[in-house]
C-alpha cells in the first residue's frame, strides 16, 4: 500500500530535508545535488525513505473530503490521532453507510463524516446535524428519508366518514408531514388509500408507538399528484441532495400480512403484478417531476433473483437491501437465497446504480458481521456500493465500528469477480488480499496479502 501513504516526514518531502539544500549546494555543486535528489527519490519509491506501510493501519477514505497527510498513525478506530488530519485516499470500493438519524451513542459528526461514504438523514429535524457534517468537510451527497407507501395521521379511521381530529402534528419522515396535513389533504379522498378485504383502510402502528400510518394506493392519480408536489417542495426547500424513499414494495406481502389490520387481502390489487405496475407508474411520475434530483429507495419484498428489482430500475438511482446475506435479525438464508441476492446486487451495481447492503445482527456477533461483510465484498464494485452492520430494532442509532473495516479498506480494489472454488465456498481476489465466504459454516474471512 505504499502508493497510498505519502507522509510529509519522508526524506524527500520533509521541510527539514529541503532545508539542507543550500549547504549541500555550496559544498557539492548543483550537479551533485541533482544526482543526490534522484537517488533519494528512487530510494523513497522502494520504501526506504518513509514509514513502512506494514507498520500502520490505512485510514479510511472519505470521498470528497480534502486530502491531508496524517501527522500521527491512526488509532484503533481508524481515525488519525490528530483531529485536524483527514484520512488518505483508498480505492473506491469499500464504503460505510449511515442512516436514518444523528447518532445517539455519543459518536460525533466528525466521526460520522470521516468513516462513512453514504448518508441519509430525516427531513428538517436533522438539518442541524446536516450542517455539522458539512462543517466537518463531508461533501458527498446526503439524502433525505421520506416514506413512499404510507402517510401518518390520527385515528385509526376506517374511512372518510369518520371525523378527523384537528391539530395533529406528524413526524417529518412522510409526505403528509405538516400539522393537519392528514385531515386537510388526505382523509377526504378514500380512493387514495389501500383497504383490506373488509373495506377498512390498512394501517400500521410501528413498534407500538401509537402513531398510525395509512397505506396509500400507488395507482390513484390524486395521490400520485400530491406525492409529486410534496417531493418537489422538499427538493426546492430543503438542503438535501436527493431523496431516499422508504418501503417501496415489490409485492403485496406487507399489506396482506404485516399491518395492524391485515387480513390476507388488498381490495385494490388482486395480484402482485398489478400492484407492481401501479408502483412503476408512481415512481415514473416522481422520476419525471424531480428531473436529475437523485431518487433512492428501500426496496421491500419481491424475489431473491437476479432480475428481482428490474421493474423499478429505470426510475431509481440507488437502492437499499435492508437484510443482506442474512435474515432479520438472527436468521440465515438458504444457499439458493444467498446466491440469488448476490446475483441481484451484481445486476444492480453493473447498471451504475448505488446500493446500500445492510447486515442485520447483534453488535457482539462478530462472526455474523464478518459473514455479511465478506458477502458484501464479493459483489462490491465502483464507488457506489456501501455496507453497514446493525440491527433494525435498535432504531439504527449507534455507530458500530470493527477492525475488519480497516482490513476491508486495505484490501484495495477487486481484481476480478467472485468464484465458487469449492461447493458452497466463494472467493474473490483483491489487490492486497482475498475474501472468502463459506456458506455451510456461515463464515466470512478477509485475508490481507503478506
Amino acid at each position: 500500500m505504499e502508493q497510498l501513504l505519502r507522509w510529509t516526514k519522508g526524506i524527500t518531502g520533509s521541510a527539514r530535508g529541503w532545508g539542507y539544500l543550500p549547504a549541500i549546494a555550496l559544498s557539492l555543486g548543483l550537479l551533485t545535488v541533482l544526482a543526490l535528489l534522484l537517488l533519494l527519490r528512487a530510494h523513497s519509491a522502494e520504501g526506504g525513505g518513509g514509514v513502512p506501510s506494514a507498520s500502520i493501519s490505512v485510514p479510511a477514505l472519505i470521498p470528497g473530503m480534502p486530502v491531508c497527510t496524517p501527522s500521527a498513525p491512526p488509532n484503533s478506530a481508524g481515525v488519525p490521532a490528530d483531529p485536524a488530519a483527514t484520512p488518505v485516499p483508498a480505492p473506491p470500493v469499500f464504503g460505510l453507510a449511515w442512516f436514518h438519524k444523528p447518532p445517539e451513542d455519543g459518536t460525533s459528526a466528525l466521526e460520522i463524516a470521516r468513516q462513512n461514504s453514504y448518508i441519509h438523514l430525516t427531513g428538517p429535524s436533522d438539518a442541524e446535524f446536516l450542517s455539522k457534517l458539512r462543517a466537518e468537510g463531508y461533501t458527498r451527497p446526503v439524502y433525505t428519508y421520506v416514506t413512499a407507501s404510507a402517510v401518518e395521521g390520527p385515528g385509526p379511521y376506517k374511512d372518510a366518514s369518520s371525523p378527523c381530529r384537528a391539530g395533529y402534528t406528524p413526524y417529518d419522515n412522510n409526505l403528509a408531514s405538516e400539522k393537519d396535513d392528514f385531515c386537510r389533504f388526505i382523509h377526504p379522498h378514500e380512493s387514495w388509500f389501500l383497504h383490506n378485504g373488509q373495506g377498512t383502510r390498512l394501517v400500521g402502528d410501528y413498534f407500538g408507538s401509537g402513531r398510525w400510518t395509512y397505506m396509500m394506493n400507488p395507482a390513484d392519480q390524486g395521490w400520485q399528484a400530491f406525492a409529486q408536489d410534496r417531493l418537489l417542495s422538499i427538493r426546492d426547500n430543503q438542503r438535501y441532495n436527493g431523496v431516499w424513499l422508504d418501503n417501496v414494495d415489490l409485492d403485496l406481502n406487507r399489506a396482506r400480512t404485516d399491518l395492524q389490520n391485515s387480513d390476507g387481502q388488498v381490495q385494490e390489487f388482486s395480484t402482485d403484478g398489478r400492484m407492481r405496475a401501479a408502483m412503476q407508474q408512481w415512481l415514473a411520475g416522481v422520476h419525471t417531476r424531480l428531473g436529475d434530483w437523485p431518487v433512492w429507495a428501500n426496496l421491500v419484498g419481491g424475489d431473491l433473483t437476479q432480475d428481482g428489482w428490474d421493474a423499478y430500475a429505470p426510475y431509481l438511482d440507488g437502492a437499499m437491501d435492508e437484510s443482506f446475506a442474512v435474515r432479520w435479525v438472527d436468521g440465515r438464508r438458504s444457499p439458493a437465497e444467498w446466491e440469488g441476492q448476490l446475483a441481484r446486487a451484481d445486476r444492480w451495481l453493473s447498471q451504475g446504480k448505488g446500493l446500500v447492503m445492510v447486515g442485520q445482527g447483534a453488535e457482539k456477533d462478530t462472526e455474523r458481521m464478518r459473514f455479511t461483510l465478506a458477502s458484501y465484498l464479493l459483489v462490491a464494485q465502483g464507488s457506489e456500493a456501501f455496507y453497514r452492520y446493525t440491527r433494525f430494532d435498535s432504531y439504527y442509532n449507534s455507530f458500530w465500528f470493527y477492525p475488519e473495516f480497516d482490513t476491508a479498506r486495505a484490501l484495495g480494489a477487486p481484481t476480478g469477480p467472485r468464484t465458487e472454488v469449492a461447493p458452497g465456498l466463494w472467493q474473490r481476489s483483491f489487490e492486497h488480499g482475498t475474501v472468502q465466504v463459506d456458506l455451510a459454516g456461515q463464515e466470512g474471512k478477509l485475508t490481507p496479502a503478506r
